[in-house]
């Protein structure tokens, strides 16, 4: 049962850092859209699997080990919250990165040309 979760976890995470999965930049320079989905996505597994690796740590502690696997398990449920709070926290502060172009970009030049000026 353990096996089949753990070759799961590794071999979604070798498919979120390879280098196809990363996205490439188009001629402008700029990424492309899909790069901060797949970036925020390896953040939530690898935040996972080093609660994973947390829970599995504490297993040294035990005198019966086997019988406290369900550690692991609540080590990487604790490292997926963390890393989607994480992600959905940067998402929300830095959307440029996340949705890969330059339409929250709120500079001078987008004022308003006609405007009114009281003055009394």
């Amino acid at each position: 049962m353990y096996g089949r979760i753990l070759v799961l976890v590794l071999s979604i995470s070798l498919v979120t850092i390879t280098p196809a999965a990363i996205a490439a930049p188009n001629d402008q320079g700029t990424s492309t859209a899909s790069a901060g989905p797949r970036k925020h996505l390896a953040n939530i597994v690898f935040a996972g699997l080093a609660g994973a690796v947390l829970g599995l740590s504490t297993l040294s502690f035990y005198g019966r080990p086997q019988d406290r696997l369900s550690n692991i398990a609540v080590g990487f449920a604790i490292g997926v919250i963390g890393g989607t709070m994480f992600s959905t926290y940067k998402a929300a502060a830095e959307p440029r990165e996340f949705y890969g172009d330059n339409r929250f970009d709120f500079k001078a030049e987008s004022a308003p040309v006609a405007s009114y000026i009281f003055e009394f």
